[in-house]
Order: C-alpha cells, then sequence, then structure tokens
C-alpha cells in the first residue's frame, strides 16, 4: 500500500461514524430549524472522531483557512456552513458496522477503542492546559481526535488486528514515523492546516509537546499505569505545566471517566479499565459471543446449579448472583451462600451508577480478580459502596451475558477464613459462568 494511493483512496470516499453518534446526529437534525443547537451539534463531532473527521473535511480546502494556518472552532465551522447545508450533509452519513468478509468485529472493536483513546487525549489535554492558566484549548482538543486517525483507517483497510503495537505497526508499514504519516494525512485530505501547528514537524513547543505527552498516556495506558516509562511523561508534564504529578495523573483518571460515562461505544470504557487494574500482566477479557438460552427456566436452572458448584466443590465461601433489573437500572440478589443473617446485601440493591466499578464491569462480558492488593487499590481509586458492603477479602467477579443483553454478575470470595483465590479456582470460576453463555 503506497502512501500516496492510499490517502487518495481516503479522500475520495466519504468515512462511517459510530453508530450511537449516528442516532443522536439525526436525531438533532430531525428537529424544526429553531429547534437545532450548532452547540449540540459541535459536542458530538468532538465525541467521535470520525464525525469530526468528516466535518473538517468540508471546510480543510478553504484558500482563507490555508493562508490563516487557523483552526476554527467546531461551532464556528457548522455556522460558516449554515444549517441548510449542515443537515444536507449530516442526513447522508453512515454507521460503521461489522460486514462478513470486509470487516470483522473484532477489528470494528480495536477502531473505536482507539477512537475512544483519542478522545481521552483530547480531555487530558484540555485539563493540563487548564492546570497551567491556558483556557483556548479546542485546537489541542480537535488534534488530539484527528492523532489516532490514520491509524484507525490503516484498521479498517487491512481488517485484521496489529501484530504490534499499532501506531508502530503504521509507521513500520509506509517506512516512516508515525508522525510523518499523520502530517501528511492532514495535508492530503486536507484538513485545516492549523492543524499542522500542533501536528506537524515544524518549530518544537509547549502545545506541541504536551500534546504528544496527553497521546503517548491515553494510548500506553493498556500497558500499565505502573510502568516507570509511563510516570515518567507524566513528571515532564508537571514540569512543564508547574503542577504536581498527582494533579496530572488525576487529570489522566478523570478524563478516562468521563468518556466511560459518555461511550460513544462499548471500548470508549477501555481506558477506564485500565486505570483499574493493578500490576502484573493483562490480557483484555474477549466478549462472548452467546446464544439466548432456549428458555428463563433453563437459565435459572443453570444459574442455581452453578452456584451450587462454585460453593459444594470449589469451596468458596460467598457466592453471590445478582440479577440486573432493567427498570430500576440496578443489581439485585437473587441467590445468595453465606451471607450472615441481617448482611446489608441481602436486601440492597447495587445501582450501576455511570463510572462506578460495577457500571464498567457490567457493561460487557468480563471477568475479574482482585488479591488484597488490587481490592485496596480499588477502594483507594475508586468510591463504590459496593466495596464498603462486601468486607476485606479478596474477590472473584464476572457479568452474565446473554446475547448482548446484560443477564446479572456472580461474586465469589472466602470472606470468613480470608483464605486466596487461586489460579485454578478462578479461572474454574470463570469456565463455570462462561458456560451458561454457549457459543452459536
Amino acid at each position: 500500500m503506497d502512501l500516496a494511493n492510499w490517502f487518495q483512496s481516503i479522500a475520495e470516499r466519504r468515512w462511517p461514524i459510530l453508530p450511537a453518534t449516528l442516532l443522536e446526529v439525526r436525531d438533532a437534525c430531525s428537529r424544526h430549524n429553531d429547534l437545532i443547537s450548532f452547540t449540540e451539534l459541535a459536542n458530538l463531532c468532538l465525541s467521535d472522531p470520525l464525525l469530526l473527521f468528516d466535518l473538517l473535511r468540508v471546510v480543510g480546502g478553504s484558500r482563507a483557512l490555508q493562508r490563516n494556518e487557523s483552526i476554527p472552532s467546531v461551532e464556528q465551522t457548522l455556522m460558516l456552513m449554515g444549517l441548510e447545508a449542515v443537515v444536507h450533509r449530516f442526513g447522508k452519513l453512515s454507521a460503521m458496522q461489522a460486514v462478513p468478509d470486509k470487516l470483522d468485529a473484532e477489528v470494528v472493536d480495536a477502531v473505536e477503542d482507539w477512537l475512544g483513546r483519542s478522545r481521552v487525549a483530547a480531555l487530558i489535554i484540555k485539563e493540563w492546559l487548564s492546570i497551567s492558566g491556558e483556557h483556548k484549548v479546542e485546537d489541542c482538543f480537535v488534534a488530539a481526535l484527528i492523532y489516532n486517525l490514520p491509524a484507525c483507517l490503516y484498521l479498517i483497510y487491512r481488517n485484521q488486528l496489529p501484530d504490534k503495537p499499532l501506531l508502530q505497526e503504521v509507521a513500520d508499514h509506509f517506512g516512516s514515523d508515525y508522525s510523518k504519516v499523520l502530517e501528511q494525512f492532514v495535508q492530503a485530505m486536507p484538513l485545516p492546516a492549523g492543524l499542522l501547528n500542533l501536528l506537524g514537524s515544524g518549530a518544537p513547543s509547549k502545545r506541541k509537546q504536551l500534546l504528544k505527552l496527553a497521546m503517548a498516556t491515553a494510548n500506553s495506558l493498556e500497558q500499565g499505569w505502573w510502568r516507570s516509562s509511563w510516570n515518567v511523561g507524566l513528571d515532564l508534564v508537571a514540569k512543564l505545566i508547574g503542577a504536581t504529578p498527582q494533579q496530572v495523573y488525576l487529570g489522566v483518571v478523570q478524563a478516562c471517566l468521563t468518556v466511560a460515562r459518555q461511550p460513544r461505544a462499548a471500548a470508549y470504557t477501555y481506558p477506564a479499565r485500565c486505570i483499574l487494574l493493578i500490576e502484573g500482566e493483562y490480557k483484555r477479557p474477549e466478549l462472548k459471543k452467546a446464544a439466548v438460552l432456549t428458555s428463563p427456566d433453563q437459565l435459572e436452572q443453570g444459574i442455581r446449579e452453578s452456584i451450587r458448584h462454585l460453593s459444594n466443590d470449589l469451596k468458596f465461601e460467598r457466592v453471590l448472583f445478582y440479577r440486573y433489573d432493567h427498570d430500576s437500572h440496578s443489581l439485585r440478589l437473587k441467590y445468595q451462600v453465606g451471607l450472615a443473617e441481617g448482611h446489608a446485601l441481602r436486601k440492597l440493591p447495587l445501582e450501576l451508577e455511570p463510572g462506578s466499578f460495577l457500571a464498567l464491569l457490567t457493561s460487557k462480558a468480563q471477568s475479574f480478580h482482585a488479591p488484597e492488593s488490587v481490592r485496596n487499590q480499588l477502594v483507594r481509586k475508586y468510591e463504590d459502596d459496593f466495596f464498603e458492603h462486601i468486607g476485606d477479602s479478596e474477590f472473584a467477579i464476572m457479568s452474565l451475558y446473554l446475547g448482548h443483553r446484560l443477564a446479572g454478575v456472580f461474586y465469589v470470595d472466602n470472606g470468613r477464613s480470608g483464605r486466596d483465590i487461586d489460579d485454578t479456582s478462578y479461572h474454574r470460576f470463570k469456565e463455570l459462568v462462561a458456560r451458561l453463555t454457549p457459543h452459536h
């Protein structure tokens, strides 16, 4: 794939946007003209880099913009285009979705993941600039959203997951630094030339340096926030903006949580999950491809048998199953073994507050093992009533999905003796719950 030819093929077509964004765009544009809000549409563009890309391409070739080397604000761009033109253009958008033999679901998930990282990086640099007393941040915000786009389009073209870190694979494929690929991407589309002040190879500046550090921070979160190389970047940011490393780190946490609370796609929650992880090797849990069981009775029987097995054979001292209640959007205890009489959890519904540990856990089918050190970190990093009620022991927890529908959550611990949950017991716990969602 030659870089110039590839860019030409990208420039020749319109690209789909995230399905959740498209629904909101259609809703916003279907109202009476007096009720269509440019501010709302601008915020939608700033939540989905693919939609932003679609918009910036309209004005990227403007001679006035190329001369001034400026980046107009997104809201200003929409107003300059005019309501009729905006509604007409946005009316022809399509949604990105898996297509057999053309675009695999796992590749779509990876694209959404990298778009989410861009959004996290945008919020990170906004916070860092704010701490340093700079409040004109939209140029950096937009540049952060654009940064990962060539890599995302590469994923879509290749329709396979990368063997190396994604940006490195893109660079190696084209025999060029990723920064050079990005610079040529801005010029080839074309996007507003002012982006090159931040994404180009010109003179260094504090804003450009902060942008690179924000991108590196968001893009490498899954490799472990505990790594010294990750924290060195935050220490450098602290020196650049005159803040403490703790302030800088909290800006990252807040950005991850904000994106997870308003996810454009399930993968927008991944950075928040990474912030929760503990030191050690991490393998992202795979989404189970599940078939709905033929009847509610069968599911109920399977859950009861699983609880008996977890308690009698695997010897977990406490086994809880929480059923998801759709109407109240909460988890309610359905079955339990080992909870003391009068225990608060017997009657207490667990609210799935946006950004809470349980909300993130239940956003997809996955499991989590929290030894004591991990549990303590979770409590420190996360304010969640669940930890208060469950006590101090290590635990394992897993969400149960039927198809794309959350059914509930299994929880196990050895709350009386404090005995560790060894790897074998944890894997058998995961296998047992996974069996309730047989593959197609």
